[in-house]
């Protein structure tokens, strides 16, 4: 491969070519190549590390994310003191929900969601006992299963078992140079077009609720635009399904809103392809 690269450069140093490979015609022996213009090499390592660097692939997760850190920083300038953008603690929340007993039993509650009938809820008690034990967190099968059944009990739910339905779907569609990706809990196809579903197992209540619906829409309408782009068919409605051990509640986006938010992701996307990694540190001319 260096020896294809190389066979045409101005500059060789005269030797025998790899088996297989034809001899550099022309070259003087004992050539020596002229002295390298740092400032001219040291403009196209950089311009080759930027390239390299720039990004390929987000997830919705990520974009998502991103939103959410610009809008906190904007929060905290706004404020004049950066002491008061740190994150609020999770001491009001639920046990069922702090640290990483959260993280854990979210994963367990969507692992359930996967497999389990979602018409009949036939074989919960088994799936979470599985879940919980392949998550770490024996002894919460309890919340586990108040929490899945809290989703089975969603009218949105109730609606895509009776109808063709897939679920923990991977999308990747490619835009512009950058690809989107990412995992939809629950995909189905209504009567009017196609619609995502994206179960959300952290504790909320009517005043933290509007902060979060405003993160995670991007990440809705991420997977809706993904979806819509894969399939070629119109994605209609994006819901959030809130679980709590006492219920599930529903946000859903859909029409003007919806299609608001998937432009959105298609200018984050675009930021997103053109912001490249930051530099490498500069190479002395030496090195």
């Amino acid at each position: 491969m260096i020896w294809d690269a190389a066979r045409d450069a101005q500059w060789v140093t005269a030797g025998a070519a790899p088996a297989g490979r034809p001899a550099r015609a022309g070259v003087p022996a004992g050539a020596s190549p002229p002295p390298i213009d740092s400032v001219a090499w040291q403009e196209e390592y950089q311009r080759l590390h930027r390239r390299s660097d720039r990004r390929g692939f987000v997830s919705a997760t990520t974009l998502a994310h991103r939103l959410d850190a610009s809008e906190a920083a904007r929060a905290a300038e706004g404020a004049g003191d950066p002491g008061l953008a740190k994150q609020p603690r999770d001491l009001e929340l639920p046990p069922w929900n702090k640290g990483r007993y959260g993280t854990a039993i979210g994963r367990a509650v969507h692992g359930t969601l996967q497999t389990v009938d979602l018409a009949s809820g036939d074989g919960v008690a088994a799936t979470v006992a599985a879940q919980a034990a392949a998550e770490g967190v024996l002894g919460h099968e309890e919340t586990i299963e108040a929490l899945t059944r809290a989703a089975l009990g969603s009218p949105t739910i109730g609606r895509a078992a009776a109808r063709p339905h897939w679920r923990e779907t991977y999308v990747a569609v490619p835009f512009d140079g950058i690809t989107l990706e990412g995992y939809v809990d629950l995909v189905f196809r209504d009567d009017d077009g196609l619609v995502i579903v994206d179960y959300k197992t952290d504790a909320v209540d009517a005043d933290t609720r509007a902060a979060r619906v405003v993160q995670y829409r991007i990440q809705a309408a991420s997977y809706a635009l993904a979806v819509a782009e894969a399939t070629g068919e119109p994605v209609v409605r994006a819901v959030l399904c809130f679980l709590d051990p006492e219920g599930a509640s529903d946000v859903t986006f859909e029409g003007p809103e919806l299609e608001a938010a998937m432009a959105e992701v298609r200018g984050l996307l675009a930021a997103e392809r053109d912001d490249p990694s930051p530099r490498l540190p500069s190479v002395p001319s030496d090195s």
